[in-house]
């Protein structure tokens, strides 16, 4: 039924609007999946976590398109539904309080879609993500920043603004921080898309 009031529009629906923009500008990442024909708002509320004032605080730069995208995210922060993957015996309680990610769009994401799992992710300085792996095919975008990535059967890789990195299917990587923090997109296509990403033995 239609009530003649326009659509409220939030901070969510902004950072959405900033990312598909990017998305469909990019060759990386609109060559590693299609942008979703549909998304539905999933209604999902604030979950704080312990790095948020890290992230509405965060002063990395990085190119134009992706400084868009880093200030719709200090925007949203307040809205978005944080996540912490991992216990404090996998990756310890300082690591938990200086990383978190939400889920922009995906199956559980504040966008519902089944095609493609989109989500925002931080990590402060100086943090050794290590060793997990995950079904779904992945694609970082780094936002701002820097991370040093390693892969299985890969030289290690330095990702800065701009610049993407992929992980095939079970692919084993991990990720580390020096001096800077590091603030990405992350993207997940295929089977195991519902997933979570498991530390790897």
């Amino acid at each position: 039924m239609t009530t003649g009031t326009a659509p409220s529009h939030t901070p969510m629906d902004a950072l959405l609007s900033t990312v598909k923009d990017v998305y469909l500008n990019t060759p990386a990442l609109i060559d590693f999946a299609p942008w979703p024909a549909r998304l539905e708002n999933s209604g999902l509320g604030h979950r704080r976590m312990p790095a948020e004032p890290l992230i509405t605080g965060f002063a990395e730069t990085g190119t134009p398109e992706t400084d868009a995208i880093v200030n719709a995210i200090k925007v949203a922060s307040s809205d978005a539904y944080w996540t912490q993957t991992y216990t404090v015996e996998e990756v310890g309680q300082d690591f938990l309080n200086r990383y978190g990610y939400f889920e922009l769009l995906g199956p559980t994401g504040h966008f519902y879609n089944d095609e493609l799992r989109g989500y925002v992710g931080y990590w402060g300085e100086g943090l050794d993500y290590g060793w997990h792996n995950h079904e779904a095919e992945e694609l970082y975008y780094c936002l701002a920043g820097e991370g040093l990535f390693k892969a299985e059967g890969e030289a290690d890789h330095s990702l800065t603004a701009s610049q993407t990195k992929y992980h095939s299917s079970f692919q084993k990587h991990a990720m580390s921080t020096s001096d800077k923090p590091f603030l990405c997109l992350a993207f997940w296509r295929g089977k195991g898309m519902r997933e979570l990403p498991r530390m790897a033995s």
